[in-house]
């Protein structure tokens, strides 16, 4: 089931969740095959879903969760958490299944939510994650070799880097080689960066690691496109 984890810098947070503002689903314009995460209520797995329709005031239309190529067992009356990202915001409702249907496609019916409530996040929202990597320090000219790392959290404007030995100093430019899975979808990104000091973190390894923030520099918009949906996916699966 998907689950989906510069100078000691304050990492970028979730706005304050007291500031959640309610909203009509309405106003969000989805479109059909937009994609939301369908949780049942006092259970921890979270499915992908898509978004079939909706009729407003009466029912929203969503296809029926699958896990391990099955239908994943679904009856009327149960509560459900829908969420979904819009932009630079998490959206969420709860809900009741109406009806499960079998034809002519598996697809469920949804009670209409009375309230959507909404959270607002800063622009350089920073996620818990691990990503493998590789980098090198190109201020260093031709002693610069391509060194194994990892991202232990990453936004769309910087990371926190952890390798196995010292690989320069802060102000150096370097480049980042990241492997990314973005729902399913693999792609290796080319980020140049800047070294922003050192992190006094505590490690629990037994192997020697350096903690690092990095900078990243302006991306093409391409790849600054999928560095936002890495972000935001790996985002939505843990809210």
């Amino acid at each position: 089931m998907e689950n989906q984890s510069l100078d000691q810098a304050e990492p970028d947070v979730p706005a304050d969740p007291s500031k959640d503002e309610p909203t009509e689903l309405s106003r969000l314009r989805l479109r059909i095959g937009d994609s939301l995460q369908l949780q049942f209520v006092g259970e921890e797995p979270r499915f992908p879903v898509r978004l079939v329709g909706c009729l407003e005031h009466r029912s929203v239309i969503v296809t029926t969760p699958i896990y391990n190529r099955r239908l994943v067992p679904v009856r009327a009356g149960q509560s459900v958490n829908i969420r979904m990202m819009m932009n630079d915001r998490v959206c969420a409702f709860v809900t009741t299944v109406i009806h499960n249907y079998r034809t002519p496609y598996p697809h469920l019916h949804l009670e209409y939510p009375t309230e959507l409530v909404t959270n607002q996040f800063r622009k350089a929202v920073r996620v818990e994650t691990q990503v493998d990597a590789s980098v090198i320090n190109t201020s260093i000219g031709e002693r610069g070799r391509h060194i194994d790392c990892f991202l232990l959290d990453i936004s769309e404007t910087g990371a926190h880097l952890v390798t196995p030995i010292r690989i320069g100093k802060s102000g150096d430019e370097i480049t980042l080689n990241l492997h990314l899975n973005i729902n399913g979808i693999e792609r290796t990104l080319v980020v140049p960066s800047i070294l922003r000091g050192r992190i006094k973190a505590k490690d629990d390894s037994e192997e020697r690691r350096v903690h690092y923030g990095v900078e990243f520099l302006p991306l093409p918009e391409d790849a600054r496109i999928e560095m936002m949906a890495f972000v935001y996916f790996t985002l939505s699966a843990t809210l």
